[in-house]
């Protein structure tokens, strides 16, 4: 009998209390969940694809079908299509709906061969828990290869992956035109907590390895849905510099000004420079920052402030990663640790708890001194009760509340992280043109061999940052609409006063609003004021606020499909140097 896998996420709802799962942390947000959390009407709200499945999909010759945020109607009515093996994604405090899935399967499918993936399946008792066949840790495309009995040495073939699965900013429900990219797995930073990192031994893995790998995975996905800005997931993309240069070569030789949202460590932020990245089109770059009191290497040495304002006074949105309750916390350094992180000003913060995951250098450490807790995996998501015994503080309710105060002091205290971002955003446009301008004036080219500006006998012409000043434009411009419903709904006078600040740049940067932007500020502003009654109506209720939920998503792959893929098509008919500009 020929195999036929069905690669699945976890059943919902998410987000939602039930046997199977918690409704806190949860939910399949990134945003609302860790990063605006408790900013209500003003917090974006974004899901996105389990985009590993599509990845594994893609660079295999099994007929394979992904099925994307199932209900439990949608995968039990999915699995009589007749599947020899089923791969289930989940993460470590999903796995009640991974056990319960699993245990479906045998109970009503007992020849079919069940596989789990995902950081999940790195729980050291999982074959007690989930049943199951086989179980992936690292580099899924080539176990996947392996298992079916196909090369694995061929060259990773990259999908054209939609970005958020739904995407509402003050209520009101945008069309998400973002894509993701998976240049490479695991970090060699090989921070304690980071299960990313340890789930790969401590190693980078390239999917993507070189620039022109990326740039064409970029023009296959713009081609395919019509994307030009990229969430690169990749711990530490700018860890290989050469890479990055190799992009910005492309999409200057191309004039293709592509955008991208990245992950990257602060040293090597410094070792390419601001004006680097600015070309290269980065809008959003998420820095680990952790600690003041326990400096990880990653940012050992450096100014950290200064450096995200100085990203920030370039169109830069940062984000700083922060980990509450470490080894050296106690309730007064706590308190210092998140008012410092606070006070470095970036325009979002990241709050987690400090987490002991299965395979990370932490959760051996902590299992060898005994300070595990008999903890159940459903509870393990970071936002909620600890899973170690801590030094200091080991009452559950107060690992909540920090958590919560450290959001709420945040949103307070430098107002919603939407108008801190469109805020970025038109100072960055502003700077581009000034410097761009003064850079004519004063004979200084770009030198693609130092990262650096430098003196010429005269001026060359820019085209390339041309167009990513006009991309930076651009970005500003759909930022605009929002910032009647960030003043209505201010927390306080500041946040207000800072709303206010940052319509005066548009209006000196942009011109007054045209009647375009008056109507669309005042739809937003609209169904701004029934999200913010729905939420009011939530937590009455003991809720947070809304809980939204994915649309489900099904996906066939055939050896046929893959043949016939769009990239072949591209690379028959339409050279590289043939692709047009923007």
């Amino acid at each position: 009998m020929r195999s036929k896998l069905l690669l699945t996420a976890v059943f919902g709802p998410y987000g939602v209390k039930d046997a199977y799962a918690e409704r806190l942390g949860m939910q399949m947000e990134l945003l609302d969940n860790q990063i605006t959390r408790g900013q209500g009407v003003h917090s974006p709200r974004q899901a996105y694809w389990t985009f590993p499945l599509y990845l594994l999909a893609e660079n295999i010759t099994v007929p394979t079908t992904v099925l994307d945020f199932p209900t439990w109607k949608d995968f039990t009515r999915e699995l009589r299509q007749g599947y020899t093996h089923v791969g289930i994604n989940f993460i470590v405090p999903n796995v009640l709906k991974a056990k319960r899935m699993a245990e479906y399967i045998r109970a009503n499918y007992p020849e079919t061969t069940i596989i789990l993936g995902g950081y999940g399946a790195a729980i050291p008792d999982l074959e007690k828990i989930v049943p199951h066949d086989a179980a992936c840790i690292g580099d899924g495309v080539r176990w996947l290869q392996r298992f079916f009995g196909e090369a694995d040495d061929k060259p990773v073939k990259h999908p054209a992956i939609h970005g958020p699965a739904y995407e509402y900013v003050y209520g009101f429900k945008t069309r998400p035109k973002g894509a993701v990219l998976l240049s490479g797995l695991g970090c060699e930073n090989a921070c304690p907590f980071c299960v990313t990192s340890h789930q790969f031994n401590k190693t980078y893995v390239p999917i993507l390895a070189t620039g022109k790998d990326i740039f064409e995975a970029c023009i296959k996905t713009h081609t395919m849905i019509g994307s030009s800005g990229f969430t690169i997931m990749d711990e530490n993309f700018l860890k290989k510099p050469q890479r990055a240069r190799e992009l910005l070569h492309e999409m200057t030789e191309h004039k293709r000004a592509f955008v991208f949202d990245i992950f990257s460590s602060a040293e090597v932020i410094r070792q390419v420079g601001v004006d680097f990245l600015v070309r290269l089109g980065i809008r959003m770059i998420w820095i680990g920052v952790e600690s003041k009191a326990f400096a990880h290497q990653k940012i050992k040495g450096i100014d950290v402030k200064q450096l995200i304002e100085e990203l920030q006074s370039h169109g830069i949105v940062v984000n700083a990663s922060a980990m509450l309750f470490q080894e050296h916390h106690d309730r007064r350094t706590l308190h210092e640790d998140i008012d410092w992180v606070i006070g470095l000003g970036s325009n979002l913060t990241q709050f987690m708890n400090y987490t002991p995951l299965p395979v990370t250098t932490l959760y051996t450490q902590l299992k060898h001194e005994g300070r595990l807790k008999d903890l159940h995996y459903r509870y393990i998501h970071g936002q909620g009760e600890l899973a170690q015994i801590h030094p200091h503080i080991n009452d559950p309710q107060e690992h909540r509340r920090y958590l919560l105060q450290a959001f709420e002091k945040k949103y307070r205290q430098d107002g919603p992280g939407i108008l801190n971002m469109a805020r970025t955003a038109i100072r960055g446009y502003r700077r581009a043109l000034e410097d761009h301008q003064r850079r004519r004036q004063e004979c200084l080219n770009w030198n693609p061999e130092t990262l650096c500006y430098e003196r010429g006998d005269m001026p060359c012409p820019d085209e390339f940052m041309r167009l990513r000043i006009g991309k930076m434009k651009r970005i500003a411009q759909q930022m605009r609409p929002i910032l009647l419903a960030a003043w209505v709904f201010s927390p306080n006078m500041a946040s207000r006063r800072k709303a206010l600040e940052t319509m005066r740049l548009f209006n000196e940067t942009l011109g007054k609003p045209t009647i375009k932007d008056r109507i669309a500020s005042l739809v937003i502003l609209a169904t701004g004021t029934i999200e913010f009654l729905r939420i009011i109506v939530q937590r009455a209720r003991g809720r947070e606020g809304i809980v939204r939920q994915p649309p489900r998503r099904r996906v066939d792959y055939t050896f046929d499909r893959i043949g016939q893929d769009l990239e072949d098509y591209i690379n028959k008919n339409r050279p590289l140097h043939l692709y047009p500009s923007v």
